[in-house]
């Protein structure tokens, strides 16, 4: 069954906004700058408070009028919390950066649109990520020293965590051998040579900041579950010990399977990761108990609202319950990219300029845009389970509360007061 397809107004490939990229994983000393410019231009490290300010109010409300949004989200208030680039989210808050004066500022944001907290950060050091410690949710950000004198080039990286609802210090900064690399925080020293990978990863505990044990290679650290790979063995653990350990390749895998990887930027929700390889496809593992839920595919996202699991599997996209189960499959002409799960849709990009949607639940093609709308399409991205969403117009980020907008009446009323001389 092919799907149908609808034109796209201005989208970009990969749905990426300004120079700072989707996967944060920089984190290094500052490039070396002319002389002759204007001094004090880049903050040096130094300068910057590392410590998240508590805000407390409502980001900028905007008018979305002018943008085709979802129609399920047009009833709802708007705001611009500034963000450059895609945020992750966990817990009802979203986490994202702007660069604001030559500096990194990452704001916390609420279901509600409520900024929370903010930090600094220099914009060579842009890694972070968020993750649990027991029932608390966390944002770890990295930052570096500055050298101790003019002659030492070195640098330290280190990473500190905050609770991700007040921005309150939880432990660190704790040194680390490198840039974060992911996924969740998983730290490594660079290669020399560009694109050259990694030296040996580590990963942090989030309940204490501790580095994981020498010896297994880590794979990735998922909302407080550490995955390693040792002998063609997976092993999760978590801060109380292991929880459980399997084979790191399914039966069709090759005898001698390479050590599994993950994703670096994890868009799952906890207790569950993709774990194997981009050329073999990842599997995909509920790590509450080391239950495998589908095998072979190359991504996936997960539908809060209806618990649904959408993926692509080879040229087919395929929907899953939340146990597994196959629900529906759609061969397709071209192997498409998942932009966003949530509210029972997925939003799809085929052939990097156009748009499909599908309801998660039966695979049917849906058509939640208004068509006498005009102006750029919203693309739906990332979610709370209150229905709170962050939309991609093209060229900025807005994020559609869970806050109800005025009635219409209530709204033309206003409105036409504010026309009264």
């Amino acid at each position: 069954m092919s799907a149908e397809r609808s034109a796209l107004l201005p989208v970009r490939g990969g749905v990426v906004l300004g120079v700072l990229g989707l996967t944060l994983g920089a984190c290094a000393a500052p490039a070396e700058r002319d002389p002759s410019a204007e001094a004090g231009s880049t903050p040096s490290p130094g300068s910057i408070d590392p410590d998240p300010v508590p805000v407390q109010s409502p980001a900028e409300e905007v008018d979305l009028d002018a943008i085709q949004l979802p129609v399920h989200l047009s009833d709802f208030v708007s705001v611009d919390p500034g963000w450059d680039t895609p945020p992750q989210v966990h817990d009802g808050v979203f986490l994202g950066p702007r660069e604001e004066d030559g500096r990194l500022v990452l704001s916390a944001v609420s279901a509600d649109g409520t900024v929370l907290w903010t930090a600094q950060r220099p914009l060579s050091c842009t890694g972070f990520a968020l993750t649990s410690a027991g029932d608390r949710a966390l944002a770890v950000l990295t930052d570096v020293d500055p050298p101790n004198s003019p002659q030492d080039s070195s640098i330290t990286t280190t990473a500190s965590a905050y609770d991700l609802h007040t921005g309150e210090p939880v432990w660190g900064p704790v040194e680390v051998p490198g840039p974060h690399q992911g996924p969740g925080l998983v730290f490594a020293e660079p290669h020399e040579e560009p694109m050259g990978g990694t030296g040996r990863r580590v990963a942090l505990d989030p309940e204490t900041g501790e580095r994981s044990p020498d010896g297994d290679h880590v794979v990735g650290e998922f909302f407080g579950t550490t995955v390693t790979a040792r002998d063609g063995e997976l092993i999760a653990s978590d801060s109380e010990g292991q929880l459980w350990r399997a084979p790191s390749s399914s039966p069709s895998a090759t005898p001698d399977p390479e050590i599994p990887i993950s994703p670096a930027t994890n868009r799952l929700p906890p207790g569950t990761a993709l774990l194997g390889s981009p050329a073999d496809g990842y599997d995909l593992w509920d790590l509450s108990g080391g239950e495998l839920l589908a095998e072979g595919i190359q991504d996936a996202m997960f539908d809060l609202m209806s618990e649904t699991w959408v993926a692509i599997r080879g040229d087919e996209l395929v929907g899953f319950d939340s146990a597994g189960g196959e629900l529906w499959s759609l061969g397709l002409d071209a192997e498409p990219e998942i932009l966003g799960v949530g509210g029972v849709m997925a939003y799809t990009l085929a052939d990097g300029d156009a748009l499909d949607i599908y309801n998660v639940v039966t695979g049917n093609t849906a058509r939640i845009y208004d068509p006498l709308d005009d102006g750029a399409t919203a693309i739906p991205l990332a979610f709370t389970d209150t229905g709170a969403t962050v939309v991609d117009t093209g060229t900025e980020l807005f994020l559609v509360t869970d806050e109800p907008g005025p009635p219409e009446d209530a709204q033309a009323e206003s409105e036409h007061s504010d026309e009264r001389p």
